[in-house]
């Protein structure tokens, strides 16, 4: 079982000592660097098992999964080992969505995932075969179908590194021979106090996907923060169990990384709350397909949420998002 360790706290004076080109380009690469020990160590262990054949990587939503997925695919591959990354998200199943009180759809359940499509694909995969694998466009919201060009093949009894929201799903990882997998946990774990507490872990993981749908998913910030009451309550059911699964947990906060996100979301807040004062707001795409019709589950919760979210913003210090590093993870939301 993984436990979360290495809580990073930040005060907003430990950041502003970090400002001026030369400091917070080490404040970069020290963070960075602290992020690549711990994906090196990972290797090593897997390298060292050869039994294992799967690696399974889950964490609530915005933990930058996908990303640590890549980067331990490369580390593996230049140790000499096939790798292949396989992602859950495109194994999204629409027909059998929940929905909360206030109508918002649950996408993050575990039903929305077809586990019986996921498990056979990952189990010809590990037979050696060539699949044809599936994807989801999240901008139209649709399934894309296999073809030829998205074949996939594992080679010479290679890894397959299977990477989402429920990767440590005992109806996924479980279909796997326990000493042939192994588990990873990954989220920020931290907290940027002033004189008082400004973000904890949910409100970093937040921020960095206010910004991503702002960016990759069609999803305006007023859109994220009226869904977001559904995220949290979704994946709180299945966090213990997951990270019980798990064999390491991975804290994927950049201690410099708020710095860079929170003006970006502070921009994207501001944005959308001026369209809405024009009367010019987008509908939230998470409730567009649904039923009741409605354009948001409650827009006046989301409008209270962003006005206190930019005063907190307001208070990081704002350095230029080209100092991050093309190799970081924070790119998978910029």
């Amino acid at each position: 079982m993984a436990i979360l360790e290495n809580k990073i706290v930040l005060s907003l004076e430990d950041l502003e000592e970090n400002l001026g080109a030369q400091k917070f380009r080490k404040f970069v690469s020290d963070s960075e660097d602290g992020f690549l020990r711990k994906i090196e160590d990972i290797s090593n262990y897997i390298i060292s098992h050869e039994k294992i054949r799967a690696v399974f990587v889950s964490g609530p939503t915005s933990s930058g999964k996908t990303t640590f997925a890549d980067r331990l695919v490369s580390r593996l591959t230049a140790m000499g080992k096939s790798a292949l990354r396989l992602s859950l998200d495109d194994y999204y199943n629409m027909n059998q969505v929940e929905h909360d009180s206030d109508g918002r759809p649950d996408y993050e359940s575990p039903s929305t995932i077809d586990n019986e499509k996921a498990v056979s694909d990952i189990h010809q995969l590990l037979a050696g075969e060539t699949v044809a694998l599936q994807a989801f466009d999240f901008q139209s919201r649709i399934q894309v179908c296999a073809s030829e060009s998205s074949a996939k093949a594992l080679h010479n009894e290679g890894l397959l590194l299977v990477e989402g929201l429920h990767g440590l799903s005992l109806h996924i990882a479980g279909q796997i021979p326990r000493d042939e997998w192994v588990g990873i946990f990954i989220m920020p774990w931290a907290e940027i106090v002033a004189d008082r507490r400004l973000f904890d872990s949910k409100d970093i993981r937040m921020l960095r996907r206010i910004v991503r749908d702002d960016r990759h998913r069609g999803a305006h910030a007023l859109a994220t923060l009226d869904y977001w009451p559904m995220v949290l309550s979704s994946e709180q059911r299945c966090f213990d169990e997951y990270l019980k699964n798990a064999d390491f947990y991975v804290n994927s906060m950049l201690a410099y990384e708020s710095m860079v996100v929170a003006p970006l979301a502070w921009m994207d807040i501001s944005e959308a709350i001026s369209r809405f004062e024009k009367n010019r707001l987008e509908p939230s795409v998470f409730m567009s397909k649904e039923s009741s019709q409605k354009a948001f589950a409650d827009l006046d919760l989301a409008l209270v949420s962003a006005n206190k979210l930019l005063r907190d913003l307001a208070r990081i210090p704002a350095v230029n998002p080209a100092f991050v590093p093309d190799h970081s993870i924070l790119n998978e939301f910029l």
